[in-house]
């Protein structure tokens, strides 16, 4: 699959409302992605760049799931060091934590320069399929966001599933995410919380030190540190918190 990571980024997590030409659909309709679970295919786990970026729900899963011998529970600083899984990554203005693609040193492969997900076996197949990304879910849709409403539409060929034999599915059936009015409604605030710290970061401008003070901080308040949640709507809750506690600290 020919890539551009920026313009894939942008296409998966839609532009504000810059999509409407494409048909949209509803998380309770059904549209034509079914792939009949990529059997035979992997190729939207490789050669994907560092447009694989994480959210605080996808932070949360891992961390609540993931473990090392010895039943280690993995943090944030597991997950971003040098031989970790994710790096950080300059995310239109935002430093935010995606996936690292690595060296694909399959037998039979060769995607020596451009990778492949750390979280892909030997055989192509997901091992955190269970726990994986919002944005991983989500293929081959994007989304677009309004004031109110979060919508989907299917990717187009070049950047979509190049399957040929697709079948329709639910979409809340597709990214099997408990819940999905309040995961949507998480969605909007974190994509609006977004919007509002890149406006904060151009009124820094002129103060590269302030600029960093506020992207640690913010980093610091919705990935580093631990979620103690063990269930989605605990999770739910205490983002609430950390976003409250967060704006009244630099919005108010």
């Amino acid at each position: 699959m020919e890539n551009s990571n920026f313009s894939f980024n942008q296409e998966l997590q839609g532009i504000e409302n810059k999509t409407v030409s494409l048909h949209e659909y509803r998380c309770s309709q059904t549209a034509k992605i079914g792939c009949n679970d990529c059997k035979g295919c992997n190729q939207c786990c490789e050669n994907m760049g560092n447009s694989i970026v994480l959210d605080p729900y996808d932070m949360w899963m891992l961390t609540s799931n993931l473990r090392l011998a010895g039943n280690t529970p993995v943090t944030y600083e597991i997950l971003t060091c040098e031989d970790g899984p994710l790096e950080l990554s300059n995310h239109n203005g935002l430093i935010l934590p995606n996936i690292k693609m690595v060296v694909d040193d399959r037998p039979g492969h060769s995607h020596f320069d451009t990778g492949i997900c750390p979280f892909l076996n030997v055989d192509g197949r997901c091992t955190i399929h269970s726990i994986r990304t919002g944005l991983c879910r989500l293929y081959p849709l994007g989304r677009n966001f309004y004031p109110d409403k979060i919508t989907y539409f299917v990717l187009t060929e070049e950047l979509g599933c190049p399957s040929k034999k697709k079948s329709y599915v639910k979409i809340s059936d597709w990214l099997e995410i408990p819940d999905m009015e309040k995961y949507e409604a998480f969605q909007l605030k974190w994509h609006n919380l977004k919007k509002e710290v890149l406006v904060k970061m151009q009124a820094l401008n002129h103060s590269m030190e302030e600029q960093k003070t506020f992207l640690l901080h913010f980093l610091k308040t919705f990935y580093q540190t631990p979620y103690s949640s063990k269930l989605y709507q605990e999770f739910y809750q205490e983002f609430e918190q950390r976003l409250l506690e967060f704006t009244k600290q630099f919005f108010s």
